[in-house]
């Protein structure tokens, strides 16, 4: 047995750790002869878990390589080793790199194309959706691709919506590759995989999900990627553990601020303050990278460059809303000197022009 197999069977079937394996891997001269220690000598691996010894000596004698590829190609999911020429390189060289990755897809577009993180908060305001959709289309639309958690909120509106465009998406999973969690997404993960993206995850099938996984699939996106970028998210949140890993990693963190009312922006504001790049369109994201110095177009977007005529009203009110990023309908009113019974219908007017949405009931804020 070659030592990509080894690696295979203790990740897949025995449930080893990356560490474990590199604790085992120092202690033997070949671990490529597992098959072959005596008991004594695996009871005897120090700083390796008792359960793990006792599955490496039960399924020894219960599943070999050949019974788990079996598994796997029933199932259609392929894997690639940390060996092989297949395996992202920007991953291979992390902290704890995973040694095996599972997958449904085609995951060759990764080492090919420019690879942005995109993570967020699981319940994004309507600013947030906006704010992700327009960065991930426009990444997208430069053939960048987009990696992200698959899990409900900003992951999945940035798969959605990378979808659309021309690079391809990738969902990591902190779940079994046959047991992919939400089960809301499983429709996305078919979307992603039928685009030439790809679902990965390092856990093999047949696990049981413990809930570290999810904490620890983020070294994998931030791994994956050339850059992150935080979309809302609370001070206590997983997209901070996503920054965490990618400033680690030597990855560039970008924070997109956001109202400060809401516990929504605390976590990307922090990061801000501790030196994310605060990131108010994809110019802030593109110019950190030579790839793209010489693509880069700065757009006017302001509004009055939109085929749209509006009033003197209407400018008023924009142009204010503009000036304070949000405001409740109360500060509008005010400043404008416009009664309410004449914003209400401007503020309808703009709403369905697509200049300004409601973020939450009498709070605006501009289209970014």
């Amino acid at each position: 047995m070659d030592k990509k197999d080894v690696y295979l069977w203790l990740y897949g079937v025995v449930g080893c750790s990356n560490l474990t394996i590199d604790k085992i891997e120092k202690q033997v001269i070949k671990i490529e002869d597992i098959f072959d220690f005596s008991n004594e000598t695996i009871y005897n691996f120090e700083s390796v878990n008792e359960k793990i010894k006792e599955n490496i000596i039960k399924y020894r004698k219960k599943v070999t390589i050949d019974d788990y590829k079996e598994m796997l190609y029933k199932k259609k999911v392929k894997y690639s080793i940390i060996l092989d020429e297949d395996y992202p390189k920007d991953l291979k060289n992390i902290y704890d790199a995973p040694k095996v990755i599972f997958y449904k897809g085609d995951i060759s577009n990764i080492g090919k194309n420019f690879s942005i993180g995109v993570v967020g908060s699981r319940k994004p305001t309507g600013y947030g959706v906006e704010c992700t959709k327009k960065i991930t289309r426009e990444l997208s639309e430069y053939g960048i691709n987009i990696i992200s958690g698959l899990a409900i909120g900003i992951d999945a509106i940035s798969h959605e919506t990378a979808l659309l465009g021309n690079g391809k998406t990738f969902g990591i999973l902190g779940s079994g590759i046959d047991n992919p969690l939400p089960k809301t997404n499983i429709r996305l993960m078919n979307k992603i995989v039928e685009s030439g993206g790809a679902v990965i995850s390092e856990h093999g099938i047949n696990k049981k999900v413990l809930p570290y996984y999810f904490a620890k699939r983020n070294r994998i996106i931030s791994g994956l990627s050339e850059g992150v970028i935080v979309i809302e998210a609370a001070i206590k949140s997983g997209a901070l553990i996503t920054a965490e890993f990618a400033a680690e990693q030597g990855r560039t963190v970008f924070a997109v601020p956001g109202s400060l009312f809401s516990e929504n922006s605390r976590g990307c504001h922090k990061l801000i303050k501790d030196g994310a790049k605060l990131t108010e369109s994809i110019d802030d994201i593109l110019e950190e990278f030579e790839t793209f110095k010489l693509k880069i177009i700065k757009k006017d977007e302001k509004y009055d460059n939109i085929n749209i005529k509006l009033s003197e009203f209407e400018n008023i009110v924009i142009d204010i809303i503009k000036k304070n990023g949000t405001i409740d309908i109360d500060s509008l009113c005010s400043q404008s000197k416009i009664g309410i019974e004449n914003v209400n219908p401007i503020i309808e007017k703009l709403k369905l022009y697509g200049l300004i949405f409601e973020i939450e009931k009498g709070v605006y804020s501009m289209k970014i």
